[in-house]
């Protein structure tokens, strides 16, 4: 009986042990889950082309919202260290960004001026007029998925100075992946009734 009762201890020790161990993985899992859910990063003759596709867990209205709200975006945006509208209209907005770049011990400054134009709330299309980047154009589409929305983004550009230097496959996922992530956090923070992120 002695043995028994000592096998049972033994069982039910090594029981909570894996079922710690399963919730250890399930809680690590679900914190390393990414908004993006593909990325393909191409090298061109004199820059890159990006295609994500994401998925957000909010009405697309919101998620339009959101992605257009340059005003506040310095707020979640982890590399944009300054976002102002120059100029807004019912379908086009001018806007000028500043920030810093991080990946490891790489990093570069940059600041870009570009002309917005969008189709609420299916799509946004940009275009640089002026900043760090030679050429920087880009294109997002939000699709209904199920009770969220589907965000698939393009973008196409060449790096000029130091960005030109810095820029790497790994740096640009690494960028895009953390921008995402964030905006997307921010769409599900506003769905719980948040007001947009005081500066």
């Amino acid at each position: 009986m002695y043995a028994g009762r000592r096998g049972t201890s033994a069982f039910s020790c090594w029981l909570r042990a894996a079922l710690i161990a399963v919730a250890f993985g399930l809680a690590s899992a679900a914190a390393a889950e990414s908004a993006v859910k593909s990325i393909e990063i191409r090298r061109t003759e004199d820059g890159y082309v990006v295609d994500l596709v994401m998925l957000a867990p909010v009405p697309r209205e919101l998620a339009f919202e959101v992605l257009v709200d340059f005003e506040h975006m310095a707020n979640w945006v982890p590399n944009v260290r300054e976002s102002r509208v120059l100029k807004r209209d019912p379908d086009r907005a001018t806007v000028e960004q500043q920030g810093v770049a991080h990946f490891g011990l790489l990093s570069f400054p940059f600041t870009t001026v570009r002309e917005v134009e969008f189709a609420a709330p299916a799509s946004i299309h940009s275009t640089q007029v002026k900043g760090s980047m030679k050429r920087l154009e880009s294109r997002m589409s939000l699709a209904p998925d199920g009770a969220g929305t589907r965000l698939d983004y393009h973008v196409e550009m060449v790096p000029g100075g130091a960005a030109a230097v810095v820029l790497s496959k790994s740096f640009l996922e690494h960028e895009f992946r953390e921008q995402f992530d964030a905006i997307i956090a921010e769409m599900v923070r506003r769905k719980g009734g948040a007001a947009p992120a005081p500066r």
